[in-house]
Formats: C-alpha cells, sequence, structure tokens
C-alpha cells in the first residue's frame, strides 16, 4: 500500500475506534420503583422542611405586627374613655367672654375723673359738687365757724359747712388729725388749716379721705379734690365732666 493511500486510510481508522469506545460504555442501571419512590419522597420532606422554616418565619413577623394593632387599638380606646361624650343637643363649650370694661373705668380698675365731680360726704349726708386739682397736694373742704373742742381726750373739730346754693348751714363733728400750713399762690404768708378725716364716695368708691378746713364759700365748688386722694385710685380727664355720674344716697342697711 502506497504511502498516499495510508495517509487517507488512517484518519478513518481512528475514527472508528473512537466510534467503538464511546459504544462500548454500558449504560446506567435501571432505576427501580423503590428507589425512585424513595427520592421523590426525599425531595417532598426537603421541600416541606423549606416551607415549614418560610411559613415560621412570616407567622412570627405576622404575630409581632398583629401584637403592636392591638396595643394601639388599647391605647385608643382609654383615650375615647378619658374624654366624655358630648351631651347630646348641647351646643359646644365655649370660653366665657370678657369682662366688659366701663367707660368710666380704666383697664386696671382704676376710676376716670373729669374737671369735676360730684361727691358724697357721709358726715352732712348729701352730694356736692368738688373740683378735682391734680395741683393741689391735699384736698379741702369749705367751712366756717370751726372751734377745736375735746372729746374722750382727744382733739376734736367743729364747723358748718356753708356754701352758695345751701340753704341752711350743715353742722359737722370730727377728730383732728393734724394742722397744716397751706401758703397760697395769691399770698405771701402760709395759713394754719386744721386736718379732719371724712368718709367721700364718688362713683363705686366710698374712702376715708383727709380734709383741710378753709372758708370757700367765695369760690364755685365747696370741696377741691387734691393729688393726696386721686394716687393710685383715679386717673384724671380734664377734657370730660361728671364722669362718675351722681352719687347714689347710701343704703342704711349696709353700713
Amino acid at each position: 500500500m502506497n504511502k498516499a493511500a495510508l495517509s487517507l486510510l488512517m484518519p478513518l481508522l481512528l475514527s472508528a475506534c473512537a466510534s467503538q469506545t464511546t459504544t462500548d460504555e454500558p449504560p446506567p442501571p435501571p432505576v427501580s420503583e423503590p428507589e425512585l419512590s424513595a427520592a421523590l419522597a426525599d425531595q417532598e420532606a426537603r421541600l416541606v422542611m423549606a416551607m415549614e422554616q418560610q411559613g415560621s418565619r412570616l407567622n412570627t413577623s405576622h404575630h409581632a405586627f398583629m401584637k403592636a394593632l392591638q396595643q394601639d387599638i388599647r391605647n385608643l380606646k382609654k383615650q375615647l374613655v378619658a374624654v366624655p361624650p358630648p351631651t347630646p343637643g348641647a351646643a359646644p363649650s365655649m370660653p366665657p367672654p370678657p369682662p366688659e370694661i366701663p367707660d368710666n373705668e380704666t383697664r386696671d380698675g382704676k376710676l376716670i375723673v373729669g374737671e369735676t365731680e360730684d361727691v358724697w360726704l357721709d358726715a352732712v349726708n348729701d352730694a356736692f359738687p368738688a373740683r378735682i386739682d391734680t395741683g393741689a397736694t391735699t384736698s379741702s373742704l369749705s367751712a366756717q365757724d370751726i372751734t377745736e373742742f375735746e372729746r374722750d381726750g382727744k382733739p376734736w373739730v367743729s364747723f358748718n359747712m356753708t356754701h352758695e346754693g345751701v340753704e341752711e348751714k350743715l353742722p359737722v363733728e370730727a377728730p383732728l388729725v393734724r394742722y397744716v400750713r397751706i401758703r397760697q399762690a395769691s399770698a405771701e404768708e402760709t395759713e394754719r388749716r386744721p386736718v379732719v378725716e371724712l368718709t367721700l364716695r364718688l362713683g363705686r368708691l366710698s374712702e376715708k379721705t383727709e380734709f383741710t378746713l378753709t372758708d370757700r364759700s367765695q369760690m364755685t365748688y365747696p370741696v377741691l379734690l387734691g393729688r393726696e386722694f386721686l394716687k393710685d385710685i383715679a386717673v384724671v380727664d380734664i377734657a370730660r365732666r361728671n364722669v362718675q355720674g351722681k352719687p347714689k344716697r347710701p343704703n342704711p342697711s349696709s353700713e
């Protein structure tokens, strides 16, 4: 056989040998029915175990969520019990309106007084017009026939309150508090005046007030109210008059 034919034949022989080798391997043994059932049962058991583990994890998360939800519901119920239900047909409660401030008082409760006011003097049981004078330190009262005397070992004074428009003299007796010296703007010398304490009523206010006694019969107003009376209880609006109105006669039963 020549070399050319041998070179063509060799690949065919090698191919045949390889094919023979592959074909000669024995096939796998057949699986019996019991073995197949056992393999399927093993796979089924693994699958069931994996599903149970996954279900357990899901149940744990679900249980925690449900427990938290139940606690929230209990808290809401407690809040609802704490709030009383509204009365059927009743209007919702509203805050009370702020108290109205009278037009003759300030927000902090002080009286507003004008240039003049009517006042009540318990000592004479009558009302008189008064001039409001912030330039005067003390208040003063029109008095004549001033006489000092002693009662129970203490100094007293008696005087008659007189003024234009008063038909008769009004006698008054009161304890003497002290004497003061007053200098008039039109005079160089000072005047020694007795001071008494009388109850004065102005608007809703009733105050014991010190008055110097002097003859004011030639003046327009028998009563003058000065700074000592006005401080801390009243503010003055000189553009107005008789802001507090006419004083009411005191009720004897309320004394």
